[in-house]
């Protein structure tokens, strides 16, 4: 699979701070649903489709606020 961007945003509702068990969850279920494949290396870091991500959990800039769950190409 070839990404178009170094970069995503996976879609969390929550109002809280993503830990990192709602993070691997949101990250599975995005997965699941665009046939991407998924492995866990570490807390912070996930293997799609054998390309290797930092998965950040914080503020997404520009969303009033919100919480949200990126993962970005090491």
């Amino acid at each position: 699979m070839k990404w178009l961007h170094p970069s995503f945003w996976v879609t969390y509702d929550k109002s809280t701070y993503p830990t990192v068990a709602d993070a691997q969850q949101a990250i599975e279920r995005y997965c699941r649903e665009n046939g991407h494949t998924c492995r866990f290396l570490e807390d912070d870091t996930v293997e799609i489709d054998g390309v290797p991500h930092e998965i950040y959990r914080g503020y997404e800039p520009g969303s009033r606020g919100n919480y949200g769950i990126k993962c970005r190409k090491l």
